[in-house]
């Protein structure tokens, strides 16, 4: 053999069954981005990796964004390196559907009894699986379709973790807040109780007032401690969401959660762009496509079993040698595939009502969804056109009925730290609508789009 085809065959037995490193990766990463603006990266200690990490460093060095710590978590969370793996399993899985079996090699020697009365006779062939051959080309759709099915899972488990890190976000930056607006009014029940403490002393109130007063002040100051252990648990739950340690974790976020957009999308039109965009009902498609190949394959060949062809050459004892070719057929006597068929129809079967049920829960989960952020807008818009102006009209009232000596200054600081309290419930109440949106973007499996400012 020359030394051109010598290469050909060692290309087609080497190279071709190579694993693509790529493994489907740079279509999941379009998919994302098309969906969020945000990128991906598999981490496979490549130069792009070092670029990924000063380019972390850089977003984690001033006041993290909602955006900015998705994108992180996108790129640092361990959970979804793993799961990118998935898709190099899948792409072998491929490549090796479309490798034909190994051929089987045999021999046997012929011994002759006595020892004395003949010679040593001997026999080998070589034997390749035929029907291995016809299902190749059926073998290798279904792998492909299996593939399909996990980018498309693997897509959506980061369309999942970037939810997650959103309303880990804004937990925790509503935690800052409320902690905040709870350090103000413990600082005013502080000082009414020091206030009343004194005038207990000039025998200007009574013990009760003043426990009263005190009784006040510590209630706060446990609510200050519950603020603060709700920022180390939301703080922490966005650290491991993000991906990040050691002096990484020291990140700090934006001051104060954004004001609402001007608007929010219609309804009208979300709920079938959901099933269009969400990656989960896409993996349940192609899971129904790939269930549906497996099961035409096994109909098509049910009644075909085993079958090899081969060559062989054999020596018998008196001297006289024999070559040819042979066969082997399965007689599917037995087992007509009848049980593989009946398990693959029932997946199949399954697989159709999972894409049902993926369906409903979309359109479902968008109405729901959108629901929620409508009456978090609701709720928001209650508070800063009635509620807030309501409780700074007491406070102003209260201000002037103390200067004119008609109130005492108790119920004044009750009445600015009613003031106080109906912020903090405001600043509830608009990280409720933050959650709320991120939740809606989940159900229609992208992002709604930039919001429009107010």
């Amino acid at each position: 053999m020359g030394r051109p085809w010598r290469g050909l065959v060692a290309s087609l037995l080497v190279g071709g069954c190579a694993v693509p490193p790529e493994a489907g990766f740079p279509d999941v990463a379009t998919a994302i981005e098309e969906r969020t603006g945000l990128r991906i990266q598999w981490n496979r200690g490549s130069e792009a990796d070092a670029a990924v990490e000063a380019s972390v460093h850089q977003m984690l060095a001033g006041d993290l964004t909602a955006a900015q710590a998705v994108q992180i978590a996108l790129l640092e969370n361990p959970m979804l390196q793993a799961a990118y793996e998935e898709l190099m399993v899948a792409q072998a899985d491929v490549v090796q559907a479309g490798l034909l079996r190994n051929p089987t090699f045999s021999g046997h020697l012929g011994l002759p009894v006595p020892a004395s009365s003949g010679t040593l006779g001997y026999g080998f062939g070589v034997e390749l699986d035929f029907l291995d051959l016809l299902l190749l080309p059926a073998r290798k759709r279904l792998a492909e379709a299996e593939h399909e099915a996990a980018k498309l899972r693997v897509g959506n488990e980061v369309l999942v973790l970037a939810h997650a890190v959103r309303v880990a976000y804004y937990t925790l930056q509503g935690a800052a807040q409320i902690a905040a607006m709870r350090r103000t009014v413990l600082e005013a029940a502080e000082a009414s109780a020091s206030l009343a403490r004194r005038q207990h002393e000039a025998g200007n109130i009574s013990e009760l007032d003043l426990a009263s007063e005190e009784g006040l002040a510590e209630a706060v100051r446990l609510d200050v401690a519950r603020s603060e252990a709700d920022i180390v648990g939301a703080r922490e739950r966005l650290t491991r969401l993000m991906g990040v340690q050691g002096p990484s974790a020291r990140f700090t976020l934006a001051p104060a959660l954004a004001d609402l957009p001007a608007d929010d999308p219609p309804l009208e039109h979300l709920e079938s762009l959901a099933i269009q965009r969400r990656l989960d009902v896409g993996a349940a498609r192609a899971e129904r496509t790939a269930s549906w190949r497996a099961l035409v394959m096994a109909k098509d060949y049910r009644f075909v079993g085993g079958a090899s062809v081969g060559a062989s050459v054999e020596r018998d004892p008196e001297g006289h040698t024999v070559a040819g070719p042979s066969a082997s057929v399965e007689l599917p006597l037995f087992d007509a595939k009848q049980a593989a068929v009946a398990r693959l129809e029932a997946r199949f079967r399954q697989a159709n009502q999972r894409l049902a049920a993926r369906s409903l829960d979309a359109t479902s989960e968008i109405r729901e969804a959108w629901g929620h952020l409508a009456f978090a807008r609701s709720v928001v818009t209650r508070y800063r056109t009635t509620v807030i102006p309501l409780r700074e009209r007491i406070v102003a009232l209260s201000q002037q009925h103390h200067d004119a000596m008609l109130l005492g200054v108790y119920q004044l600081l009750l009445a600015k730290q009613a003031e106080v309290s109906t912020y903090r419930e405001y600043i509830e109440a608009v990280r409720d609508y933050w959650i709320g949106r991120s939740e809606l973007e989940r159900a229609l499996g992208g992002r709604l789009g930039p919001p429009s400012p107010r």
